[in-house]
């Protein structure tokens, strides 16, 4: 079975490939450069499977409640929790990231050239401003001999730009919409070729579509562009957020769904769980261009971290964190004829003073835990990418030095302080071979893995303090066959894929305590996939986009206290997810947009016992651009879950006593107004 399928991949790459009419004239392949691969080059040179996506003038007019807003058409991306704030967004990447209870797992986020990922794996997106988002990559696969630990995938956001020709500018926007939601963005733009700013404020807040789950947020975005001389430029960045509120309505049994979908967990009311957070980082990065063979690049960024949580039970039940979090890394490309060479080094540290509470019914108790965890981690990688005729031949090996530190500071019940080492060496090799001009063909090998976070090492379900020490890192190899094409105004690619797992990092609960999320190794697994996406304007005024992903994701080697999940599907991924896009942008001014997702059925848990429905999920907006004197207005309307679906917005892995669903908002509405000036 397992190789019929991989069969059926290839021969489908293949027929593809020589499917080609004569009579359509051929057209390039993109050629924009590709920041991600660490090595710029162009998509149609890419060995990887990569999607990308560049914003729009319309982008403005988007709710902009959630990063999924933008990642949910491509394909091989799957993204739940969207109407969780206390949670946050959750990503995953063929299946990586799948297990993250709060935040993002197993993804290298990077945001301007600077890692918003923590050297142990942990990434938060409530201090991204989504409003300035300019540009998205997005690297599905294993790819950790680019950017280390937890690159199962890695999406890389650019944040938009001072434009030079369209001179100073500022740009307002006020929005509104269901359950109490309200957002006000502020833009403005400075400067000249030599130096210019960039300055974005946002702020939001909702009722939230349950109950307890509102939340408020101020986020504010400096941005400057230096260039020092012809062949140096300089990019400073820094940010603000504060979260003074997020609310966590928790996860219900189906029987709760049923009886009023819009309830919150009872224990999540008497324990009065929510979270507050404050983020402020700042930093900077280097381009320098030594001569016409020989480049150079470095960055360096400063990020601390407040956060003050509280969690559906007693014991250890509210949190306080103090998190902080540096990093600085360089390279060095040298070009000779068609070879690039590139040699360079990430450097991370986090420090993490972790304390707990008692829970006292949304009252903070006595203590129950000090402890300072500290993440150390070194990387030096080596990348190479070779041109011969039509072929593209990419290389790159990495090795990370990772320690963990944990030190025990309540030892009124012992000294549980301990450390772990977890290094790793990976390595990637991709070919890429040009048919035509407008059809190449692709493959990759890679390998990925990813250390336990702090906060997963840090429950530990012997109950004692200290880490876990049982917890193994996670380990994957990753092999692509792609096809990339354009044919007329069409454009598209498929992709086929095997990834082998090892060690995979699960989720589950206790009955001894209840509530508390532990991880465990599970074994090996088997992912065995398809990813196509396409584009195709047939008219000036009108452009379709497609996108859909099989994903047979399986457990080969899983027994755990004498269950054998051997041959189960992961949990939290559906096995088919379809999205599709009509959009329609007018001279006179008008635009509209009808997005549909298709997301197939999953299991909620290890044992596949339990199964979470389907849905059909259809968004649409539409807007209108007219000038008014020095001003361009923008209003703009929107409509989500046009069908009214009753579907299920977050998968609870392993929850202990069926709590799984968390109930998605029915249909709802939004609009506003935006002016430039």
């Amino acid at each position: 079975m397992k190789r019929s399928s991989l069969l059926l991949v290839f021969l489908s790459v293949i027929q593809v490939c020589f499917a080609q009419n004569d009579s359509i004239p051929e057209q390039q392949l993109d050629t924009v450069l590709l920041q991600v691969n660490r090595i710029p080059n162009s998509l149609r040179k890419s060995t990887s499977a990569i999607s990308v996506y560049s914003g729009t003038q319309e982008d403005v007019t988007r709710q902009q409640t959630s990063l999924q807003e933008f990642v949910q058409q491509a394909p091989g991306v799957f993204t739940q929790n969207a109407t969780n704030f206390a949670q946050d967004l959750r990503i995953s990447i063929r299946g990586f990231g799948a297990r993250s209870s709060f935040g993002i797992r197993g993804i290298k986020l990077i945001v301007d050239g600077i890692p918003e990922t923590t050297p142990d794996g942990q990434g938060q997106l409530d201090n991204l401003n989504l409003g300035i988002i300019e540009r998205l990559e997005i690297i599905k696969g294993s790819s950790s001999s680019l950017y280390g630990n937890a690159s199962g995938g890695v999406i890389s956001l650019t944040t938009k730009t001072f434009d030079t020709l369209r001179g100073n500018f500022s740009t307002w926007k006020v929005g509104a919409g269901s359950f109490g939601f309200q957002n006000y963005q502020a833009t403005a733009g400075i400067g000249d070729a030599d130096a210019n700013y960039l300055f974005h404020a946002n702020y939001g807040r909702s009722n939230g579509y349950r109950d307890q789950s509102g939340f408020e947020q101020v986020n504010t975005n400096f941005k400057g562009a230096f260039r020092l001389r012809e062949n140096i430029h300089l990019t400073t960045i820094l940010n603000y957020s504060d979260s003074p509120l997020a609310e966590d309505p928790g996860g219900l049994t189906l029987e709760e769904v049923q009886h009023d979908r819009r309830q919150a967990r009872q224990n999540n009311i008497d324990f009065a769980t929510e979270e507050a957070v404050q983020q402020f980082k700042v930093g900077a990065s280097l381009d320098w261009q030594l001569s016409k063979k020989t480049a150079a690049a470095s960055y360096a960024f400063y990020s601390n971290r407040q956060f003050n949580g509280k969690l559906p039970f007693e014991f250890g039940g509210a949190i306080d964190l103090g998190r902080n979090y540096m990093g600085q890394g360089a390279s060095i490309s040298h070009s000779i004829k068609n070879n690039t060479l590139k040699v360079g080094y990430d450097f991370g540290y986090q420090s993490d003073d972790r304390k707990r509470f008692r829970n006292l019914e949304g009252d903070i108790g006595e203590q129950t835990l000090d402890q300072k965890e500290r993440f150390t981690n070194v990387g030096i990688y080596l990348l190479d990418h070779l041109t011969l005729n039509k072929w593209y031949l990419t290389g790159g090996i990495r090795y990370d030095y990772n320690k963990l530190v944990a030190q025990d500071a309540f030892l009124s019940n012992g000294d549980d302080s301990g450390d772990i080492i977890l290094s790793s060496f990976n390595p990637s090799l991709g070919v890429n071979y040009e048919l035509s001009r407008s059809h190449t063909i692709f493959t990759n090998l890679s390998t990925s893995f990813e250390t336990p976070t702090l906060s997963e090492l840090s429950a530990n379900p012997s109950g004692i303090q200290g880490f876990n020490e049982g917890l193994e890192a996670q380990k994957s190899i990753n092999l692509d066959l792609g096809i990339r094409s354009v044919i007329g105004s069409l454009q598209y690619s498929v992709v086929g894929f095997l990834i082998n797992t090892k060690d995979d990092l699960v989720p589950f609960e206790l009955a001894a305590f209840p509530d508390r999320e532990f991880f465990r190794n599970a074994g090996e697994t088997e992912r065995i996939g398809v990813e196509v996406e396409g584009s195709y304007a047939f008219a000036k005024a009108w452009k379709a986009t497609f996108s859909y992903a099989f994903s047979e994701f399986r457990y080969s080697d899983y027994q755990i206290s004498g269950d054998n999940f051997e041959g189960n599907f992961l949990p939290g991924i559906p096995k088919h997810n379809t999205s599709i896009e009509l959009q329609h942008a007018a001279k006179s001014g008008f635009h509209a947009s009808v997005i549909a997702n298709l997301v197939g059925a999953q299991f909620a848990n290890d044992s596949n016992d339990v199964q979470v429905s389907g849905y059909e999920l259809i968004n649409v907006r539409v807007g209108y651009v007219f000038d008014y004197r020095n001003a361009q207005i923008r209003p703009y309307l929107g409509a989500n879950n046009l069908l009214n679906q009753e579907y299920t917005d977050n998968v609870r892995i392993n929850a202990f006593g069926g709590r799984y669903f968390e109930p998605a908002p029915q249909f709802n509405i939004f609009g506003g107004i935006v002016v430039d000036l």
